[in-house]
């Protein structure tokens, strides 16, 4: 075989490229070159089942939105997860996510700033009646999937999940159910969205409840709580938490007490 022969110009070219490879600087060292441009954004994985116009599960709603606009300056990009609420206990206590929402409460999680207030009732049919919390006691109770409403009840019920609110509407009006139980604002919208009349039912309210996000128990979950505090201050100072919130539809009394609502 004859040996392999290099053309003195292709030698050339070769030796060129390799000289040049190697006096090429990294763009680290160069002076005044941007770091780290190649990095993702930090991600905030938010926990949270559905819940109507405030959580969605196309990564909208007025918390998720809210949520969104509080860590973006920070560099933080916000993920909704689609989980049962004990679940999203579960991970943000393992820190597979970072934040969930919780009532508010002065845990060094949580944070001070009230994101959400909601009114939760007991729905029923008007011709029925309701006379407080001990009528459902073993009754079929439909209510969201995702949601632990058992823990806020004096009594036991027998829970029927469902994956929207007009299903349940529905259950309630054919007789599948004896109640509904859920946010009252969102549960009439239903009854609206069912073509039924509202007259046709009934709204007990049984617990109203501030909501506050709460952050994983770890050192970034620490400090995306200051954040969020700090610029949720910010954005009620600017009007721009008002705005989100009227986006969404949120009444102006509910608007007023969010805004007035921060934990001492």
């Amino acid at each position: 075989m004859a040996p392999l022969r290099i053309l003195p110009g292709v030698l050339f070219a070769l030796l060129l490229a390799a000289q040049l490879s190697l006096a090429a600087p990294d763009a680290s060292d160069v002076p005044g070159a941007p770091e780290d441009d190649w990095r993702d954004a930090p991600v905030c994985v938010f926990g949270m089942p559905e819940a109507g116009y405030a959580v969605r599960n196309d990564n909208t709603g007025y918390i998720t939105e809210v949520l969104r606009a509080a860590l973006a300056p920070a560099g933080y990009d916000l993920v909704h997860k689609d989980i049962p609420y004990r679940r999203a206990r579960g991970d943000l206590a393992a820190g597979r996510i970072q934040c969930t929402l919780i009532s508010k409460n002065p845990g060094a999680q949580s944070a001070r700033s009230v994101i959400c207030a909601c009114d939760l009732v007991v729905a029923y049919l008007a011709a029925d009646g309701f006379s407080g919390l001990k009528d459902l006691a073993d009754q079929k109770v439909a209510h969201l999937y995702g949601f632990d409403f058992e823990e806020l009840l004096p009594v036991p019920i027998r829970p029927q999940t469902t994956y929207d609110r007009t299903s349940a509407i529905h259950m309630l009006d054919r007789g599948h159910v004896r109640y509904v139980i859920g946010e009252e604002t969102m549960l009439k919208e239903a009854v609206r969205q069912t073509g039924l009349p509202l007259t046709e039912f009934g709204f007990s309210r049984f617990k109203s409840v501030d909501v506050v996000p709460i952050f994983a128990p770890n050192a970034e979950g620490y400090r995306l709580r200051d954040i969020f505090d700090r610029r949720m201050a910010e954005m009620a100072a600017s009007g721009e938490l008002a705005a989100i919130f009227r986006k969404y539809g949120l009444p102006e009394d509910r608007i007023r007490h969010i805004l007035n609502a921060d934990a001492p």
